[in-house]
């Protein structure tokens, strides 16, 4: 199987199939049965997250300067916190960059439980950028 085979399989996957074959998986405890939204964070939002953790860190970083952001784990993470509830735009591109690598089912679904998932979103980046950034 040639190069020209695996450009032909990429050229036929529709977008979402593309999008999916990109994922990471996630080890998730099967003993449980979690609820829809739930499932969705974790099949979905993780995934997304950790494939694009470069570049949500780069861009979150490039909008501040190193030596002003705050030493302490709790104060940096009340940081982060407080510039996503307040910048909106900051906030918003970071979502965005979520968003982008949905499927088209995955979209449809968040948008449809848009607050919900939106918090959960927004709590996740916290603690991911915290825990990359933080010093101690």
């Amino acid at each position: 199987m040639g190069s020209t085979y695996v450009l032909y399989l990429y050229i036929t996957m529709s977008r979402t199939e593309l999008l999916l074959s990109l994922r990471s998986e996630i080890t998730l405890d099967t003993e449980r049965n979690p609820l829809e939204i739930e499932q969705f964070q974790n099949s979905c939002l993780r995934p997304i997250l950790k494939f694009q953790n470069d570049a949500l860190l780069l861009f979150f970083n490039l909008q501040f300067n190193p030596s002003t952001l705050p030493v302490l784990k709790k104060e940096l993470e009340d940081f982060i916190k407080s510039r996503l509830q307040k910048d909106a735009i900051l906030r918003n591109t970071l979502i965005g960059m979520v968003l982008a690598l949905m499927g088209e089912e995955e979209l449809a679904f968040y948008i449809s439980h848009k607050n919900e998932l939106s918090k959960r979103l927004i709590n996740m980046l916290v603690q991911r950028l915290t825990d990359q950034i933080a010093k101690d």
